[in-house]
């Protein structure tokens, strides 16, 4: 298993000040101010702490546990 490095950004700043959980959820719904599109390119992504990119944690799990 691939072990995901813990990134800083300003956002991730905000959400540990505010005490939120560092969740890719919690990270995307605060990155859009709750109105989350249905898909995020992944050029934006790449710009996102590695913790919370889609393509990070997917290469990250077990093949096992891909569905």
């Amino acid at each position: 298993m691939t072990r995901i490095n813990k990134q800083s950004s300003p956002l991730t700043d905000v959400m540990e000040y505010y005490d939120a959980e560092m969740t890719r959820e919690e990270y995307v719904a605060t990155n859009y101010l709750g109105t989350v599109p249905d898909a995020i390119p992944a050029d934006v992504e790449d710009g996102w702490p590695e913790q919370f990119r889609r393509a990070t944690l997917l290469e990250a799990l077990a093949p096992s546990q891909i569905q």
